[in-house]
């Protein structure tokens, strides 16, 4: 679970995330709020922590949680709320508030600030909204409409995020790991070990028989919380379905051969240029760059004298508006009107000194209205269709701000109410014989993000559908009554029972064999099954690891245990217990691998660096003057993963 999540509170920030997701994060903390998700309470609720003179509120670590659950999901589709706070995903999302918001703090107090133009240049490498591989207006304004953003929203979370970036980014280039280190962890992973494994089944135990009445209610007020129905909530909602307003949504051939014309330059039709371009600080400097290039020098070797490289002069493929607004109508127009192989004279903008090199023309093509056509209809389909979603949502929460009942709106916009009785976090209802069965997986995560009192409110069910959710019947965890389910507490106890005793007979057998004992000689004479022998190195270990698959406990077990020693190990599940004795250590040979000690040294250097920058934010939060309130944050993680206060 979790698999994308790093445990480092940088996890998020990375040192280039904003150009892999940024629209993704930017949503994170302003689509919600803008979309009133949470509740109309806004930020209301505990501070979970302080930073400076800004709280972190419940309300926007719930916006925040809700939606690392919704993109941890598109991996693991099984995920649930209480599975992602359960495994330490809530942990997670706090801690990457809190080092936001003091990075935030730390750079306005220093002047670290985010030009229009990175904030352009952001935007424009969103891959969402890019069309073909480059940026498209259009295609922008249907992504802010989809997810009600302003541009001005988006471009101030695109700021506060570049600011962070240039706090974090610095600190990490300085990280350095020796040679000698690399090498001795290189030694380590080659390194092979040979071992052997004892299995006792719990089964195999005798029966412990049936256990008194005494035993059998210490056993159950002991293991209370095995026993215990988590916080369970009604709920009802009315999905705002696309597809039923999408009932009566035309689009004329006068509309697509309008589109066709407003976006000729989506479809071929507007001149491309692939150019490179340096920029100087001076009218003579740039002179002297451009007689050196028409002297016979290479463009890109010219500029790699100054200190640039290929990706620093590289435009790629432009057109004229797009170059113009990048630089100046000046430079555009000059660039436009110098020959392919050519470059032009020095062009002052607003950077200083252009030189444009123009390395090939790509003439305006456009596709023909009838090749696009329908691809063009379905585009303005589409937007037809989320205006409609997003009046119909406009609509909702006025009237919810008024106070009317959801049955009512629900009614008036021809929505459907369901009903969902009260559930576990995880979506599972309590039987009647006080057994918990699978009920429903919809909206759950959504209800146990509301306060109990709150009203009816427009909630994200996924990624563009919207329902409308009132918390009804909330049942606070409750422990089952031992008469109840007296059969299956005792089953409880003859299992717990038989565990225990293959654990005192696993230890004993660990302690015998590193006394000196055959393993094999051991199991037989209790009568276990056979000794199996194995060998491991830890280098396919770790890189199974890094392929996400789980390593078996007694495997781990002996790469901890000493030669001629062996100790007792739980066997996931709970079914047995197991006996590993290390037999023979085998140290690795760098020779085997020569590459492996510098492909360690990189990897190990860029930890150090996401280490080394963790420990920056950890000290910009001091700075800065951050409390963390653990308490809150315990009960706010109970109620999102709906466990008992005092389990």
């Amino acid at each position: 679970m979790m698999t994308s999540m790093r445990r480092s509170v940088l996890g998020w920030i990375g040192l280039g995330l904003l150009a892999l997701a940024a629209f993704a994060l930017i949503i994170i903390d302003i689509g919600q709020s803008a979309l009133g998700l949470g509740g109309r309470r806004g930020e209301a609720g505990e501070a979970l922590a302080t930073v400076g003179d800004q709280a972190v509120t419940e309300g926007e670590f719930v916006r925040r949680l809700l939606r690392a659950v919704e993109q941890e999901r598109q991996r693991t589709p099984t995920l649930t709320q209480a599975d992602f706070v359960r495994g330490g995903g809530a942990e997670l999302v706090f801690e990457q508030l809190v080092a936001g918001k003091a990075l935030e703090r730390f750079g306005a107090r220093h002047g670290v600030i985010a030009s229009d133009r990175m904030v352009d240049g952001e935007i424009a490498s969103i891959p969402a909204a890019q069309v073909a591989g480059r940026f498209d207006e259009a295609t922008f304004r249907r992504l802010l409409a989809q997810q009600r953003l302003s541009e001005a929203e988006v471009r101030q979370g695109i700021a506060e995020d570049l600011v962070r970036r240039q706090l974090v980014a610095p600190v990490a280039r300085g990280a350095y790991v020796p040679k000698a280190m690399a090498e001795a962890y290189a030694a380590l992973l080659l390194e092979v070990r040979e071992g052997e494994l004892a299995v006792v089944p719990v089964e195999a135990m005798p029966d412990p028989g049936a256990p008194g009445e005494a035993a059998l209610a210490a056993f159950w007020q002991a293991n209370r919380r095995q026993f215990t129905v988590p916080e369970r909530r009604g709920f009802r909602f009315a999905r705002i379905a696309p597809d039923r307003l999408a009932e009566g949504v035309t689009v004329t051939p006068q509309e697509v051969e309008a589109f066709y014309r407003r976006n000729i330059a989506r479809y071929g039709g507007e001149e491309l240029r692939e150019m490179n371009q340096v920029v100087l600080p001076s009218r003579e400097e740039a002179a002297r760059f451009v007689a050196e290039v028409r002297g016979g020098t290479p463009f890109a070797k010219a500029a790699a004298a100054r200190g640039l490289t290929q990706r620093d002069i590289a435009l790629g493929l432009t057109s004229r508006g797009v170059l113009a607004e990048d630089t100046s109508e000046g430079v555009a127009a000059a660039a436009f009107r110098t020959p392919a192989g050519q470059i032009t004279n020095p062009v002052e903008g607003p950077l200083g000194f252009h030189v444009v090199e123009v390395v090939s023309i790509r003439p305006a093509r456009p596709l023909p209205l009838r090749s696009v056509a329908a691809q063009i209809e379905k585009e303005i389909f589409d937007e037809k269709v989320q205006a409609r979603v997003t009046d119909v949502i406009n609509a909702a929460e006025d009237r919810l701000e008024a106070g009317e009942p959801l049955a009512r709106i629900a009614a008036d916009l021809g929505l459907a109410v369901e009903e969902v009785p009260p559930v576990t976090a995880d979506g599972l209802r309590l039987t009647e014989d006080f057994e918990l069965a699978f009920e429903t997986r919809q909206l759950v995560d959504q209800a146990f993000g509301l306060e109990p009192g709150e009203g009816p409110q427009v909630v994200e069910e996924e990624r563009g559908r919207f329902a409308l959710i009132e918390l009804g019947e909330v049942r606070p965890a409750e422990t089952i009554p031992l008469a109840a389910i007296r059969d299956r507490v005792a089953a409880a106890w003859r299992a717990d029972a038989r565990r225990r005793a293959a654990e005192t007979l696993a230890r004993q057998m660990a302690e015998k064999a590193s006394a000196g004992e055959p393993l094999d000689a051991l199991a037989r004479a209790a009568r276990l099954p056979p000794v199996r022998r194995f060998s491991v190195r830890r280098l396919e270990l770790t890189e199974a690891a890094g392929r996400g698959q789980a390593i078996p406990p007694p495997i781990l077990m002996l790469l901890n245990t000493p030669a001629g020693q062996a100790r007792a190990i739980p066997v996931p599940g709970g079914g047995a217990v197991a006996v590993v004795r290390t037999v023979r250590v085998t140290p690795g040979r760098l020779s085997d691998q020569p590459g492996l000690a510098e492909a360690l040294r990189q990897s190990l250097a860029r930890e150090t660096a996401l280490e080394t920058s963790e420990l920056f934010v950890r000290a910009v939060e001091r700075a800065v003057g951050t409390v963390r309130r653990p308490e809150v944050l315990e009960g706010v993680k109970r109620r999102l993963a709906g466990v008992p206060a005092d389990g």
